[in-house]
């Protein structure tokens, strides 16, 4: 497995080593939820010995086996044997780069990256079509959360739908890991809430919009819009102008994004903040 990157917030869970889903009705309901057929491309993150490859090559077109340990990738091979449409790929997660045509995920992910995760696959224009993982309960609790405090995760929520589908207990893994976990499903949503070649901007927008998520809207919003725009928007997006920033919906962030996007001068729309190098 992966370290955990510096770049992003580290993961609570205490779910570091490797646990192997070892309840086959557990992995039939994923293969099921991913809903896949012989068109696809599926990749399992994560792959271990194939116990999430094999039942997904036996639904998929192409199944992309994503293991970074030699022995796991020894045994996998020995049981596909040259019989499934499984590609094997010796990498670290982070490091692999995406097909360029459509692809769906079903995998029991890291816990140590799983934001990382979810940012190499929902945070960049990729090409991911739906996923269904199993990852630490508590960061499916902080993806799927109302309200949204975290710019990340709602830059995600513009292209995707998550959804936390049901608890999974420890006893589904050998070895039993000191949490629980979920299974959480991601859909591509078929009309975006904000064009993929805006997502920078937008995610300056979120970043600025939620650096103090509990700010009344106006003020949150006051860097970039002007009293008389706020008070249009109050209206249009109706909502109080003293609400905190944070309550808004994913539709009400697209709205009030593209109301930027049309009626404020370039000028005034937020930036990223340049990382500084090491």
């Amino acid at each position: 497995m992966a370290k955990n990157n510096a770049r992003y917030p580290r993961e609570t869970s205490n779910f570091s080593g490797q646990h192997l889903l070892i309840n086959k009705f557990l992995i039939n309901e994923l293969v099921n939820l991913a809903r896949i057929n012989r068109g696809d491309t599926v990749i399992d993150i994560g792959a271990g010995t194939g116990a999430i490859t094999i039942p997904v090559a036996e639904k998929a077109g192409t199944v992309i086996a994503i293991e970074n340990d030699p022995a796991s990738i020894q045994k996998l091979k020995s049981k596909i044997n040259g019989e499934y449409n499984v590609k094997i790929k010796q990498v670290d997660v982070l490091r692999y780069k995406l097909p360029e045509s459509p692809f769906s995920v079903v995998a029991n992910i890291p816990f140590s990256i799983t934001t990382p995760i979810f940012e190499k696959f929902l945070g960049n224009p990729s090409l991911l079509q739906r996923a269904v993982f199993i990852i630490e309960k508590g960061a499916a609790k902080r993806f799927t959360s109302v309200p949204i405090t975290n710019p990340l995760i709602l830059s995600w929520r513009m292209w995707y739908d998550i959804r936390l589908v049901r608890t999974v207990a420890a006893s589904n893994f050998s070895p039993p890991p000191s949490v629980d976990s979920a299974v959480v499903t991601v859909i591509r949503k078929e009309n975006a809430l904000v064009p993929l070649n805006l997502r920078g901007k937008f995610a300056a927008f979120a970043s600025q919009g939620l650096r103090y998520p509990h700010l009344p809207f106006y003020e949150a919003m006051g860097k970039v819009f002007t009293p008389p725009q706020i008070a249009r928007l109050v209206r249009e997006l109706r909502v109080d102008r003293n609400q905190p920033i944070c309550s808004l919906n994913e539709q009400q962030w697209g709205m009030l994004f593209t109301a930027m996007t049309r009626h404020v001068e370039p000028y005034r729309w937020p930036k990223l903040l340049k990382k500084r190098k090491r």
